[in-house]
């Protein structure tokens, strides 16, 4: 300053000193100066005195003011001081009372011989109040401090009211008269009042020859509180005699004998009958009983406590045990405690975690203590032994053994392992586990900071079926683990390597075991992977990408390979369908993981889709197939039908599953051939459309145009053949699986809304031909097919055009017919002939399904069905007919009626001479001949006939050209002669 005196060193100062650190090692100054630090002083230096006008010192959480006098000659100081601090600076103990800034003020006061007054002390921290002086005078101290605490709620939640309190100090500095008192009108805690409570304290506090007495009076819930502690020494020995604490049936008494460093010798009794009032005296809600013993004695110069304790039950919060017993030594518990002894207890509840059944031992074991035991948590049994050791701030723990069985599941410690805990470090040395014939090693640090790795090897993933039913997994996980970082935001780098992996779901789709690699980090609520997987069926699928998992998971994910159609085979095999080959895909997912947008490519070439119920397939398939806007749009998709013809579509599905896979397609069949193997063959092409959701009732529509359609009616119908009901006993895992697969579970009581429905018309303006037992028709017309596929209802019919029914060489032309669908594929026959005899008109009718229509014979006059047969074939009653013609009335009838096999006579005639036609024939006079043909070769064949009449034998030979055309030659026995030309088509 340019006024300051320097010769008479007088004039105003004033400076500023700033340090961005301050290094100390007092853990309760430290914290208030952590950080920059500013101090700054103004004021005046006179000849023998320092006038300080403002001074302060700050921090980031320290506020400090002062300004006074310093005397250069005697020393005297006069200052005026005033504090505010952040609470959370201030010792942890303190801080529960406190508000979130604490304020301190004081006029400090020192003469010249060192005599020390601080008076006005005022401390302000929200609830708390204090207020007094405190002087140090001639080795005299006197102290006189008045507060109160007006919410007693920071100190438990439970608790209301206020509380105050005063302490006052007399006498010499080295052992002046104490005397403390704290009183509460009215309090409540947990749902107990306690009234006129008083607490003093007098006493010496003389380190020499100690003294005190303390007294305890209230009312804690109608029940009258006493409690009393006499500290006295004599001759140099101190003692705790009469000590009580009474409250109701509650008592704890003792006499305790102390050493030099107040470590006590004797005994303390326990009996609480109810502990609730006494929880509440210490702030507390807790509810039970304890009865026992602490016994307090030394072992040479080691101090030991022996507690033998019982309670029936005991809770506090949502922490309860029920039936626990303690019988424990701990020796030398103020410096490396070894514990000794049983603990026993029928259960112990924390939350929702129940443990049952806990059973420990422990044994001195040198300065370890040793323990085994069990118990059941969370109904999972498990047992450790082993040996801990509290020595220098340290806790040793050494594992030697120790399993646990969880829902089948045995895990067991692998090798001995330690376990060391200090400075609130814990720290995992080689903690191996055994989990179903895999390990689990774990070894590194958990603490404020985190630095853990884990090594899995080979374990099971059949672990998780336990947890989740019907998951069924198979394979082996291996790969490791680390974890690093802050407890509360922790990183994670991995990487797995699985092998043979298969869950119910993967094997149902129809993949085999599955090979799963990836590697990636977590941190920060994101998760970072790579992963790749294959199996033996083709699968190749890489990719990997990013998961924001705070809030709503958020994705941003590539995959690209190979995935085999078998994955649809659970899916498929419910309709009948089975799928062959390989899509290449290229897949983007992006955003929530409730509503994913995805994007991308399906591609394939080569691949084969087969209708097992109608014996279709489709070949050579090719697709192009571009997925976004929530659709896959198939850009190309064309097919060669097994049977003959090319199949194309194109339009758009729906890839959301919540609507069940909507689909707009358009198809097209060219120059198609269908069979179903069985009954129907045919030629078509046709544009049809799928539309609606295809995981539900999708709708076929469009026109279908037959050429060329052949309905054959089986000539025999088959044996007795009836389905096998196949069932499996003790069938191994995979058996289940693949008829799991095949013959997947339906919902009961669907009422036939699944499936394929139908609107499609079905054009045939001719060329549907009938063949078979007879029958050869030909059809056309238009129809439209309505309704589920399973169970289709036929609008319109196919009409009779021209045809013919042929019984034994009769043959008889249809007047009218029909063909259309009843309830099934299966087509639908109503056929009806007409033929008029000597002595009747004779009606037939066929009608039925095509796989096994019924023949109805009737006539007019009306005759037995026996009868209208012999009049249409022979012209005859029944009673006219002879052996042989009623057998072969037999054979027609069983042919009609789809019987036939080697029962009738005329087989097995044929069989026994060996000849390929055996024939009875009956002329209009009733005159009977025999026939019998056989073929020489392809293109031969030879028919000599013998009547009853003379003259009426005859031989004859067909010669089959080819292209239809065919030459006939014939001789009679009466030496006549003739041939002919003929030529057959079939329309």
């Amino acid at each position: 300053s340019d006024a300051f005196d320097l010769k008479g060193r007088t004039g105003p100062i004033s400076g500023t000193v700033t340090a961005d650190k301050i290094g100390l090692d007092n853990p309760t100054i430290a914290p208030l100066i952590a950080g920059r630090i500013t101090a700054k002083v103004a004021g005046s230096l006179a000849t023998d005195t320092i006038v300080i006008d403002s001074g302060s010192v700050t921090s980031d959480a320290l506020n400090t003011g002062f300004n006074g006098r310093v005397s250069l000659a005697g020393g005297a100081i006069d200052l005026n001081l005033r504090a505010d601090a952040a609470s959370a600076a201030l010792p942890a103990a303190a801080r529960g009372v406190l508000a979130e800034r604490t304020e301190l003020s004081a006029a400090l006061k020192r003469d010249a011989n060192g005599n020390v007054t601080a008076s006005a002390i005022r401390l302000i921290s929200g609830a708390l109040t204090a207020d007094g002086q405190a002087s140090l005078a001639d080795n005299q101290l006197a102290v006189d401090i008045k507060g109160a605490l007006t919410d007693i709620s920071l100190l438990s939640g439970d608790a209301k009211g206020a509380i105050a309190f005063a302490l006052n100090a007399q006498g010499a500095g080295t052992a002046p008269d104490l005397s403390l008192t704290v009183n509460s009108d009215r309090l409540s805690v947990a749902e107990r009042e306690i009234t006129g409570l008083r607490l003093t304290a007098t006493g010496k506090a003389d380190a020499a020859n100690p003294a005190a007495n303390v007294q305890l009076t209230g009312n804690v819930a109608g029940q009258p509180l006493q409690g009393r502690a006499v500290l006295a020494t004599s001759d140099g020995k101190r003692a705790i005699n009469g000590l009580l604490l009474s409250l109701g049936k509650n008592r704890v008494s003792g006499d305790l004998a102390l050493d030099e460093a107040f470590v006590p010798d004797g005994t303390v009794a326990l009996d609480l009958p109810d502990i609730g009032p006494l929880a509440a005296l210490a702030l507390e809600k807790a509810e039970g009983d304890v009865r026992g013993t602490i016994v307090f004695s030394k072992t040479g110069n080691a101090p030991e406590v022996t507690i033998k304790a019982s309670t029936a039950s005991i809770s506090r919060g949502d922490v309860s045990a029920k039936t626990v017993t303690i019988d424990a030594s701990i020796a030398n518990y103020l410096a490396a405690p070894v514990i000794s002894g049983k603990i026993r207890a029928d259960s112990v509840t924390s939350g929702g975690t129940v443990i049952r059944g806990i059973d420990v031992d422990l044994k001195r074991d040198g300065d370890w203590t040793g323990f085994s035991g069990g118990a059941n948590v969370k109904d999972i049994p498990a047992r450790a032994a082993g040996r801990v050791r509290i020595a220098n701030g340290t806790t040793t723990v050494e594992l030697t053994s120790g399993q646990a069985t969880m829902r089948g599941i045995k895990a067991a410690i692998a090798q001995a392992s330690t376990i060391t805990i200090a400075n609130g470090t814990t720290s995992l040395d080689r903690l191996a586990l055994n989990l179903g014939g895999g390990t689990a090693t774990v070894s590194g640090k958990v603490g404020e900071a985190l630095n853990l790795n884990a090594t899995l090897a080979r374990v099971p993933m059949s672990l998780a079926n336990s947890f989740s039913p019907g998951l069924d997994a198979a394979g082996s996980i291996s790969g490791t683990v680390k974890v690093t970082g802050a407890p509360a935001n922790p990183a994670v780098a991995f990487k797995i390597d699985a092998a043979g992996v298969q869950t119910s779901q993967t094997r149902g789709a129809g993949f085999g075991g599955m090979s799963v690699s990836s590697s990636g980090t977590y941190s920060g609520n994101r998760l970072a992977f790579d992963a790749n997987m294959s199996d033996a069926a083709g699968l190749g699928l890489k990719g990997g990408g990013t998961v924001a998992t705070s809030g709503t998971p958020t994705l941003d994910l590539d995959f690209s390979g190979k995935v085999p159609f078998a994955f649809l085979t659970r899916t498929l095999a419910a309709q009948g369908l089975s799928l062959s080959g390989t899509a290449d895909v290229d897949l983007k997912v992006r955003g929530p993981a409730t509503s994913p947008v995805i994007t991308g490519t399906v591609r394939t070439s080569g691949a084969r889709l087969i209708d097992a119920r109608s014996g279709l397939a489709i070949n050579d398939i090719t697709a192009d197939v571009a997925i976004g806007g929530g659709v896959a749009r198939i850009n190309r998709l064309t097919g060669n039908l097994s049977t003959r013809g090319s199949l194309s579509a194109s339009g758009t599905v729906g890839i959301n599953p919540a609507q069940g896979f909507p689909a707009d397609l358009s198809v097209k069949l060219v120059d198609g051939r269908y069979t179903d193997g069985r009954v129907v063959t045919a030629n078509l092409g046709g544009d049809l459309t799928i539309k609606g959701p295809l995981a539900s009732a999708p709708v076929i529509s469009g026109t279908i145009n037959l050429a060329k359609t052949v309905i054959t009616v089986p000539e025999k119908l088959p044996g007795s053949l009836a389905a096998l009901d196949v069932k499996h006993r003790n069938a191994p895992a995979a058996v289940r699986a693949q008829d799991k697969a095949l013959r997947p579970a339906t919902a009961s009581g669907s009422g036939g809304g699944g499936g394929l429905n139908l609107d499609v018309t079905v054009n045939a303006p001719s060329q549907i031909f009938i063949q078979g037992r007879g029958v050869d028709a030909e059809l056309g017309g238009s129809l439209r097919l309505t309704g589920p596929a399973s169970s289709p209802q036929a609008v319109g019919t196919f009409d009779l055009q021209r045809g013919r029914l042929t019984i034994l060489a009769k043959r008889l032309t249809f007047t009218e017919g029909t063909v259309g669908f009843s309830g099934s594929l299966v087509p639908y026959l109503n056929l009806t002939a007409t033929s008029t005899t000597s002595s009747a008109t004779v009606t037939i009718v066929v009608s039925g399904e095509a796989t096994n229509p019924k023949f109805n014979f009737s006539s007019v006059p009306a005759l037995p069905e026996d009868e209208v047969l012999a009049q249409l074939i022979f012209g005859r009653s029944m009673s006219n007919l002879s052996p042989l013609q009623i057998a072969q009335l037999a054979e027609a009838a069983a042919q009609l009626a789809g019987v036939g096999g080697s029962t009738s006579l005329l087989q097995n005639l044929r069989s026994a001479i060996g000849v390929d036609d055996l024939d009875v024939i009956t002329d209009e006079e009733g005159g009977t001949a025999v026939s019998a043909g056989k073929y020489l070769n392809d293109r031969t064949y030879v028919t000599i006939q013998k009547g009853d009449k003379p003259g009426s034998g005859k031989a004859a030979i067909d010669l089959d050209v080819g292209r239809g055309v065919k030459l006939r030659g014939e001789a009679t026995d009466a030496g006549e002669a003739k041939g002919g030309v003929f030529y057959e088509r079939e329309y």
